[in-house]
């Protein structure tokens, strides 16, 4: 188990699905954990079920494709608790369609919420993490990122995700500051069951592992990369996907 005692993580994309088992795994193991998400209610209930006693949490509802938002949201973080220690940014959003038929807005919106919405959040923790000379960035990629049918937005978006993920770790590496992405695979979160069986079928035949992963096991990844004990992984992309390439 890792000790993340008394340190600040922030997760976006917290209300559901992997980025509420990460928050949750970083509660569990002692840290005191600031959720962000768009949906401010289901943030707000998360908060709720993972500390009932409102000690080590804190729920803030922020646009991360918004900079002004994401300022707002950072800003509180500081002046309530301090520096931010680990972020994780989680955050992500679909706008499926083939590339023919995809609306320009969908295009950039996914953009926004998905690659610039990290960098927003990244900036803001920055310049703390190099005057305490330690800290974890997170990015959660995809495999969809080496291309996707229906999907020109999100897999730009998430391999733009590992390449600012390597480009940080070249700029903050000096400073102990580590920089790393997790590349999920088809994951067990609602969004599956979106998804007709039939489809669902076919994926199951292309994993090896026969099996979809589990939010859970992501968040396990992600409190590995933030721990010491990983202090010297850094520009990385892991996969997370039951051997699926």
């Amino acid at each position: 188990m890792n000790d993340f005692n008394g340190k600040i993580v922030v997760v976006t994309g917290a209300a559901q699905g992997i980025g509420a088992a990460i928050a949750k795994k970083f509660f569990k193991e002692r840290a005191r954990v600031v959720l962000l998400d768009l949906n401010e209610a289901g943030v707000n209930q998360m908060r709720a079920t993972i500390d009932p006693e409102g000690e080590r949490t804190m729920a803030l509802p922020c646009d991360v494709s918004d900079p002004k938002s994401v300022a707002e949201a950072f800003g509180t973080i500081r002046s309530t608790w301090g520096d931010v220690a680990i972020l994780v940014n989680n955050a992500g959003i679909t706008r499926d369609a083939l590339a023919t038929k995809m609306a320009e807005t969908d295009f950039d919106l996914a953009l926004k919420v998905n690659l610039n919405g990290a960098f927003y959040c990244t900036k803001q923790v920055i310049e703390p993490m190099r005057q305490n000379a330690w800290g974890r960035i997170i990015f959660l990629s995809s495999i969809a990122s080496r291309g996707n049918v229906g999907q020109a937005n999100y897999a730009a978006a998430k391999a733009g995700i590992i390449g600012l993920t390597k480009t940080l770790s070249l700029e903050l590496g000096n400073k102990n500051i580590t920089v790393n992405c997790i590349a999920p695979g088809i994951i067990n979160t609602s969004i599956i069951e979106t998804i007709p069986e039939s489809v669902l079928g076919g994926f199951l035949k292309a994993i090896p592992m026969k099996r979809f992963g589990e939010p859970e096991e992501v968040a396990s990844l992600a409190a590995f990369l933030a721990s010491d004990e990983a202090g010297y992984i850094s520009g990385q992309c892991i996969r997370i996907s039951g051997g699926l390439q």
